[in-house]
């Protein structure tokens, strides 16, 4: 368990992969804050919400979702932002950490190496980190 709750934003375009981000996070004592299906909507309700983490699925090559989590980080430079990456498209898990993710992600990961990296990294802020 994460020892002070944590808010969330989740952003993820596949409804099941949504929930179970929701479900695993909520089980850990995170409070989310708001779940976004559509990536081009995360700067205009994460800057409202002002949550501590971000978890931010990059869903399309190129550099849209690139140029948002350089706005968000810009915008909330408090805030965690953790990408998921669907597979290594064009080095795309450097790229996330390049503008500015603090730690990048590939789903394949299992849910407790994903709880417990998280975890980790926002205990001792060790920043950028990146697992596959």
């Amino acid at each position: 368990m994460i020892p002070e709750p944590i808010s969330l934003v989740i952003v993820e375009s596949q409804p099941l992969m949504l929930t179970a981000l929701s479900t695993a996070f909520s089980a850990e004592g995170m409070t989310i804050l708001a779940e976004i299906s559509k990536n081009r909507d995360v700067l205009q309700i994460a800057v409202k919400l002002n949550p501590d983490l971000i978890l931010f699925s990059l869903d399309q090559p190129g550099k849209e979702d690139l140029e948002r989590i350089s706005a968000l980080r810009q915008k909330l430079p408090a805030a965690s932002i953790v990408a998921l990456i669907s597979g290594e498209i064009c080095g795309q898990s450097q790229a996330a950490l390049d503008y500015g993710a603090h730690l990048a992600v590939s789903k394949a990961v299992s849910r407790s190496d994903l709880l417990s990296t998280i975890q980790g990294m926002l205990q001792k802020k060790n920043y950028p980190v990146t697992i596959h």
